[in-house]
């Protein structure tokens, strides 16, 4: 018991240390390259990072730079101010469509980019451009920040309906001009509303000719942002955060403190460097290693950046069952629950060691004088422990409550898996919840996959059950003709029937051998040896054999010779076989066709539900959609049982 006592506390003591750590997770801090040009035997790169708490600066001595594998030695490293030659333009775009006036959502914008011009260096030229079913430009680039504040507060929303979101996007990176570090802050609340004279792939082609990346905020009613926006901001190569209105300032902020950690680069260009080759910067800032990449040309322009590195998330998906601060809650209340559990497993132990050495005193006063009293020990597939026998136990009350322990039985004799009743639907719900919970932290805590991953863990056993019965009913059938010939020729020879059926198990392969045997050793135990074939083929759900039973009593009862009878009737069962494995060679086109179709609809759900699942979100958030998901659960099954008739021959 001191153990156990032990055990439990640092259970206890890890469900407190987790509740005690527990709070919002913060991303680690990433490096990245917003610009690499070469200019007369010259490299110059900005380098920043992203995600660095506000007042961390990056370690100017500790900046190294190489260019397709040499290192540049002695760059000239400097902080990016107003006497640097770097010139640097953000837009900011806004949206300023009538839905924004939701929920206060065009008050904290308004909030959040004056927040951000309070955050952002005196040298950067910050522009203005709205859309809502036009664009416009308030405000060109200017170092005069106070003047974009103005601009700001005197934006007024619009008060028809639309969102020229393309048009907007492809407006704030013409305004970026075309040189130095350009990027564009985008804030919208939902996707294009088809207000837009530019699409999507020349909205894109604005930005990343003029090597302008686009960041976006989405500050909508949704759980995700919308395919739409997401499409215009990954296309540039940018990223977008989710954020609320309470949030929204400081997810400028932080982007207006990204921009304040850039650092330019310069350096001689080694002689044998390629007209393409991939520049590479390494540094430090406070404990965070940074690291980015990016392909400069000979043309002085920079590709795409190969490792970009996202802003720390604000706000996770509404969707999430957890999130990062309720993480560590749950996960306080596994522990309890682990906690609770090793408590009553130990108190289970400690009340069988309290009742048997009670059993142990009164024993002096009983018949059985001084000998112990034994306690019948039970032993189970999952062991011998006190906490299996009670959930063995448990789940054989459920079992037996339920009525079907003895029809779970036969099809687990027969399919000759080695568990009981009891055993199995532990083993069963066992499965099912760990699908779940696998399915639950792989998706982040998405319900749609959690169900499915339910739903799959209560099937898959099942469906593992009937195959293997299948199976092992089919090998019975294969092997039978050959049986009954074995049979048939040792009566010949003058064996009775127990010893013919003795000759089988010593000389066959499973499952005859199994299911003969059991015949036998109850025919030992008084069983009629008809009755105890007879019990072979209700567990094979065979009837050829039940046949074969029913030649066996009708000989018993009239007289013949059974040897010849055997030899006839194994003759027929083999032409049946035959028969049998033709059909099923006939068929296996169309039985493959069946469930390919059958499971291709429930396995790309399941895909898209842990990689996509804003895609099946109107599914389960709208009514048509439930309509359209019922419909197609009846029109599958429907084909399936189709399918299942045309493909199914009896024989």
């Amino acid at each position: 018991m001191t153990k156990g006592r032990r055990l439990a506390a640092v259970v206890l003591l890890g469900a407190l240390g987790v509740l005690a750590t527990g709070g919002p997770a913060t991303a680690a801090a990433s490096g990245r390259i917003a610009l690499a040009t070469r200019d007369g035997g010259k490299l110059q790169v900005v380098f920043q990072a992203d995600g660095l708490p506000a007042g961390t600066t990056i370690d100017l001595s500790s900046v190294k730079v190489t260019i397709g594998g040499t290192e540049i030695g002695n760059p000239k490293v400097d902080q990016l101010d107003s006497g640097t030659s770097v010139t640097r333009t953000t837009v900011l775009a806004i949206d300023t469509s009538k839905s924004m006036a939701a929920d206060n959502k065009f008050d904290a914008a308004r909030t959040a980019a004056t927040a951000f011009l309070d955050s952002l260096p005196a040298d950067v030229e910050v522009g203005l451009v709205t859309f809502a079913d036009v664009t416009d430009t308030p405000q060109l680039p200017t170092t005069d920040h106070a003047a974009v504040k103005a601009v700001i507060q005197s934006l007024a929303l619009s008060t028809t309906t639309g969102t020229a979101l393309y048009d907007g996007a492809a407006l704030a990176a013409d305004q970026t001009g075309d040189a130095g570090v350009r990027s564009v802050l985008l804030l919208s609340d939902g996707n294009e509303f088809g207000n837009s004279t530019t699409t999507l792939l020349q909205a894109v082609g604005h930005a990343t000719d003029d090597g302008v990346r686009i960041n976006g905020v989405y500050i909508g009613p949704e759980a995700v942002a919308p395919a739409q926006l997401s499409e215009l901001v990954t296309g540039t190569q940018g990223t977008i955060v989710k954020a609320g209105t309470a949030n929204l300032a400081s997810v400028f902020q932080q982007a207006a403190e990204d921009i304040r950690t850039q650092i330019s680069i310069t350096g001689d260009l080694p002689a044998d460097v390629a007209n393409s080759a991939q520049v590479v910067v390494t540094a430090t800032a406070g404990a965070e290693r940074l690291r980015a990449s990016s392909i400069s040309s000979a043309s002085g322009s920079a590709a795409a950046p190969t490792q970009i590195a996202a802003p720390t998330p604000v706000e996770t998906s509404s969707s999430s069952l957890f999130d990062s601060a309720t993480l560590p809650y749950l996960l306080g209340a596994f522990f309890l629950g682990l906690l609770v559990i090793v408590y009553v497993a130990l108190a289970a132990v400690r009340r069988d060691e309290k009742q048997g050495r009670v059993r142990r005193r009164l024993s002096l006063y009983t018949l059985t004088g001084r000998a112990p009293v034994k306690q019948e020990e039970i032993t189970t597939a999952l062991g011998s422990s006190q906490v299996a026998r009670s959930a063995v136990e448990l789940a054989g009350k459920v079992v037996d409550r339920r009525d079907f322990e003895s029809a779970l039985a036969l099809r687990l004799e027969a399919a000759g898996v080695p568990l009981r009743a009891a055993e199995w639907m532990l083993v069963h719900l066992a499965i099912a919840i760990g699908a779940a919970l696998i399915l639950l932290l792989v998706s982040g805590g998405q319900i749609l996959p959690t169900a499915l991953g339910l739903a799959a863990g209560l099937g898959l056993p099942w469906a593992y059950l009937v195959v293997k019965e299948s199976r092992r009913t089919s090998a019975f059938l294969a092997q039978l003709p050959d049986t009954l010939q074995l049979i048939a020729g040792s009566l010949s020879a003058g064996y009775s029937m127990p010893q013919a059926m003795d000759t089988v198990v010593r000389e066959g392969s499973q499952p005859i051998t199994g299911e003969f045997n059991r015949a036998l050793v109850e025919a030992r135990l008084g069983v009629p040896m008809e009755d105890a074939m007879e019990g072979i083929a209700d567990r094979m759900k065979s009837k050829d054999f039940a046949w074969v039973v029913m030649a066996i009593r009708i000989q018993r009862e009239v007289g013949g010779n059974l040897a010849e009878l055997l030899t006839t009737v194994s003759a027929t069962l083999r032409e049946r076989e035959t028969l049998r494995r033709q059909v099923k060679v006939l068929s296996a086109e169309g039985r493959l066709s069946a469930w390919i179709l059958g499971l291709l609809p429930p396995v790309f759900a399941l895909y898209l539900a842990l990689a996509q699942p804003s895609y099946l979100k109107p599914l389960v958030s709208e009514l048509l959609g439930w309509l359209l998901l019922g419909v197609g659960v009846v029109l599958l099954a429907v084909g399936a049982l189709w399918m299942r008739k045309a493909v199914k021959v009896e024989v």
